[in-house]
């Protein structure tokens, strides 16, 4: 049997320096739960709420008595009782019943606690946590406003803090209005297609975790959109000699550049012919500018189509315009002469910087039980018909004439137009006139005409 040597006293202070070092630099941090021997606590694991500045005490109460206890958070030493000396950190204290008590909580408090007691028995430990609660943050990235074109992916990201864990909700400009976009509830992640220039505004998003007030951010998104086009006047009609005006009204963003066409070819500008810029708005996300051609001093060879191009660095637009001195689109006008189931009367007006050639009225009956004019084959006597009217020649330029149509068939439906034709050309033609002479006539239930005795209806269906 070897005999037991006694520890000389040097030992033994190297031994006891070394486990205070040990856990000073918290190297000795695994957590070992006890065994049943150990007892059983008196307290029960609890996860503690508070706001930051309150003073939290974490139980430890055991049902025998301890030899130690030590606490750590999230695996790192705090206090051990077997160490006195061992320096504990800022606002914490041990109690001598092991309670662990932690004042002025701020949110690196945030964790799981573990105490862990030596009896009799054995080892025991027993978790808590600290949740400091703290109101929500947001932050928006990217923060500079976002440039973006038409028919890309907007992507964005918002970062968010606070305990508990905010609730996301992201707004953003759709229309004319902020809206909420659904598809992306509690997502820190947006990604979203810019479908058209009605998307530029402001994109937020709101946290929200029911501590303090909801925290928000938000970015401007700048949307780059090819230039729209808008004409009021489609067809100018004008006379020999006059200033003829063409007129386009531009939204863009980035602002446009515009050019005038004629004939397909670049209108090339002079004293006579003018290009009129305008600035009309001048918006946050997007420039309205009015472009007008003044042509003085009219001539044949100004007549024809013009095309207004604009352009920017997302792409070309264009949109056509005539310049014409055809006559102007008549339109009728009640009669009051009376008609019969027979004959029917017209009165039309139109207007022309020219003497009038000629009117050319056409007209057609609808067969019985289908006033519908979208059949392709139609027998002879529901074809169009037409009669050239000659004009009274006089310089206008408004215009006023009328005609009986006479040998009609009774209780039936007829349609009418009429074109008006000087020196440059026939009109386009009328809407289409509709109208049932005396009697009641049998209309297929849901039909646009209306089943009346002797009475017109102004429609704006296209002639075939």
């Amino acid at each position: 049997q070897v005999p037991q040597m006694a520890a000389s006293p040097v030992v033994v202070q190297l031994a006891v320096a070394f486990v205070v070092l040990q856990a000073a630099l918290g190297t000795n941090r695994q957590i070992v739960t006890g065994n049943p021997a150990a007892g059983s606590f008196l307290s029960v694991p609890t996860t503690v709420k508070r706001y930051e500045n309150d003073t939290v005490l974490l139980p430890c109460y055991h049902n025998a008595p301890y030899r130690y206890v030590r606490w750590s958070r999230d695996d790192l030493l705090l206090v051990d009782s077997r160490y006195p000396d061992l320096r504990t950190p800022p606002r914490m204290r041990l109690w001598p019943n092991g309670s662990l008590e932690v004042t002025e909580v701020q949110t690196d408090d945030t964790g799981d606690y573990t105490c862990e007691i030596m009896t009799d028995g054995g080892k025991a430990s027993q978790h808590h946590a600290i949740e400091v609660q703290f109101q929500a943050t947001a932050a928006i990235y990217p923060e500079d406003p976002i440039d973006i074109r038409v028919g890309q992916i907007l992507e964005a990201v918002c970062q968010v803090t606070g305990m508990p864990q905010p609730y996301v909700k992201w707004m953003m400009q759709v229309g004319h209005t902020v809206e909420p976009l659904p598809h992306f509830r509690n997502e820190r992640k947006l990604n979203v297609l810019i479908e058209d220039r009605t998307f530029s505004g402001p994109l937020q998003c709101t946290a929200t975790n029911g501590v303090g007030e909801p925290a928000s951010a938000a970015v401007e998104v700048i949307v780059n959109f090819v230039p729209e086009i808008e004409v009021k006047s489609p067809t100018v009609h004008t006379r020999i000699g006059e200033t003829g005006l063409l007129e386009c009204l531009v939204t863009a963003h980035p602002a446009a550049s515009i050019h005038w066409f004629h004939h397909g070819l670049p209108v090339v500008y002079d004293r006579r012919i003018v290009k009129l810029d305008t600035l009309v708005t001048k918006h946050q996300y997007y420039t309205v500018q009015r472009h007008q051609l003044a042509i003085r001093s009219l001539r044949d060879a100004d007549l024809g189509q013009y095309e207004c191009k604009a352009g920017n660095r997302v792409g070309i637009a264009g949109a056509q315009l005539e310049l014409t001195g055809r006559p102007m689109v008549a339109s009728f006008k009640p009669a009051a002469e009376m008609s019969s189931p027979t004959r029917h009367n017209f009165i039309w007006q139109t207007e022309s910087h020219s003497p009038l050639i000629e009117y050319k009225l056409k007209f057609r009956r609808v067969p019985s039980g289908n006033v519908t004019p979208g059949r392709r084959t139609l027998p002879q006597q529901f074809a169009w018909k037409e009669l050239i009217i000659p004009s009274d020649g006089s310089y206008g330029p408004l215009h006023s004439s009328g005609y009986t149509l006479e040998g009609l068939q009774p209780t039936s439906v007829y349609e009418v137009i009429v074109l008006s034709r000087n020196r440059y050309g026939w009109s386009d033609p009328s809407n289409i006139l509709r109208f049932a002479t005396g009697g009641e006539v049998e209309i297929e239930p849901g039909s646009e005409a209306d089943t009346s005795s002797s009475s017109s209806v102004q429609t704006t269906e296209t002639l075939e």
